[in-house]
C-alpha cells in the first residue's frame, strides 16, 4: 500500500477518502468550519478543500484501534490533530513567504498575511476547545508538548541558515520538533484513547515519531530530486533558504565536494545555477542514496516497534503506512 493508495483519485488534486474510518473525521472537520463566519470561514474552507492526505488523524485512529474498537473520543481527538495541522500548515506559509502549497496560493498570498495568521489562530483554537469540551486530557497534553517542539523548531531553523557547523544530532533534533512529536502525539493520543498502557502507548510514540524522521528526511531528498509539479514548489526550495537538510549534511562531509560547498553555503545565496551543481554533486556522491537508506532505518525502527503488538488489520495498515513513505513522489 503506498500513500496514493490511501485515496481513490479520479482528480489527482481532489483525493476521495477510501478508509470509512477517515469519513467520520471529514464530516466533524466541515461541522466544525462550517461554524465561522464571514472571512475566517472562508480562508478555513478555502484551506480544508486544498485537499491533504490526513496522515495524522489516520494515525491517530490507527494507533488506537490497535488496542480497541473506534470510539467517539478516538474520531474528536483526530480532528484536533488535523486543525493543529492545518494552523501549523499556514503559519508555517507565511513564515516562509510562500507563495503556493500542493501547486495552490497559499493563504497569505491570497487573503495577506494578517488574515492568514488569524485563520491560524482560529484553527489552533477549534481545536483546543475540542479537546477541552470532550475532556481529553491526555491527549491535550501531547499535543501541546508538539505545538511546543514545533515552534521550537522553527526557530531553530531560522537560526541555523545556511550554517556549516550543523550536526547530524542538532539535525534530527530540529525534524523530531518540527515533525516527528507531532506525529508521534497522534500515535500516543489514539493509544491512550483506546486504554493502551503506559508500555504500549511509549511503543507508538516510538512509532510516529520514526515515521516522522522518515517522512522529513524523505521531503529533504524530493526537495532535490522531485519535480515543482508533483511538488508544488519550486525544486531546491529548501537549500535557497538556507535550511540544512540531511542530503546536504551529508555533502558537507563528503572528501571530494565538501570544501566546494562550504564557500557556496558561506555566500549565504544559493543561485539557480547552484542549485543544479549542487543537485548533481549530491548524485554523483551517493548523499542522496546515503539520506534514503538513513530514511530506510528509521522506518526499520518505526516497525519494529509495533512487534510486541497483536495482529490486526489496523497494525497492518501502519506497517504497511511506514513502507509506503519511502516511495512518497510528493
Amino acid at each position: 500500500m503506498s500513500i496514493q493508495q490511501l485515496y481513490n483519485t479520479t482528480d489527482s488534486s481532489i483525493p476521495t477518502l477510501r478508509f470509512t474510518e477517515l469519513l467520520f473525521v471529514e464530516d466533524q472537520l466541515q461541522i466544525v468550519l462550517d461554524k465561522a463566519d464571514g472571512l475566517i470561514q472562508q480562508t478555513s474552507m478555502n484551506l480544508f478543500q486544498s485537499g491533504g492526505k490526513r496522515i495524522r488523524p489516520l494515525l491517530t485512529l490507527y494507533s488506537g484501534m490497535c488496542f480497541s474498537p473506534l470510539n467517539p473520543m478516538m474520531i474528536q481527538a483526530a480532528v484536533a490533530t488535523e486543525l493543529i495541522h492545518m494552523a501549523s500548515l499556514v503559519h508555517d506559509d507565511v513564515i516562509d513567504e510562500s507563495a503556493t502549497r500542493r501547486g495552490k496560493p497559499t493563504l497569505n498570498s491570497l487573503y495577506g498575511n494578517h488574515a492568514a495568521i488569524l485563520t491560524g489562530d482560529y484553527l489552533f483554537a477549534e481545536a483546543f476547545k475540542i479537546l477541552s469540551t470532550h475532556q481529553l486530557l491526555a491527549s491535550m497534553n501531547y499535543l501541546v508538548e508538539a505545538i511546543q517542539a514545533m515552534c521550537d523548531g522553527e526557530v531553530n531553523q531560522a537560526d541555523e541558515q545556511f550554517s556549516i557547523s550543523v550536526s547530524t544530532q542538532q539535525y534530527f533534533n530540529r525534524i523530531a520538533k518540527k515533525t516527528g512529536i507531532l506525529l508521534a502525539a497522534c500515535c500516543q493520543s489514539g493509544a491512550s484513547l483506546a486504554g493502551a498502557s503506559s508500555n504500549e502507548v511509549a511503543l507508538m510514540r516510538e512509532y510516529g515519531l520514526n515515521i516522522g524522521y522518515a517522512y522529513q528526511i524523505t521531503d529533504d531528498i524530493l526537495d532535490f530530486s522531485g519535480d515543482s509539479e508533483s511538488l508544488g514548489k519550486p525544486v531546491g526550495a529548501d537549500l535557497v533558504n538556507g535550511n540544512i537538510t540531511l542530503p546536504i549534511l551529508y555533502l558537507l562531509d563528503n572528501p571530494i565536494y565538501g570544501n566546494w560547498l562550504r564557500e557556496i553555503m558561506n555566500t549565504r545565496k544559493v543561485t539557480r545555477q547552484g542549485t543544479q551543481s549542487i543537485n548533481e554533486a549530491l548524485i554523483c556522491s551517493g548523499c542522496l542514496d546515503q539520506a534514503h537508506a538513513t530514511a530506510t532505518e528509521c522506518i526499520r525502527k518505526a516497525k519494529a516497534s509495533l512487534d510486541k503488538l497483536s495482529s490486526s488489520p489496523y497494525k497492518s495498515a501502519l506497517l504497511d503506512l511506514a513502507d509506503s513513505i519511502l516511495h512518497r513522489t510528493t
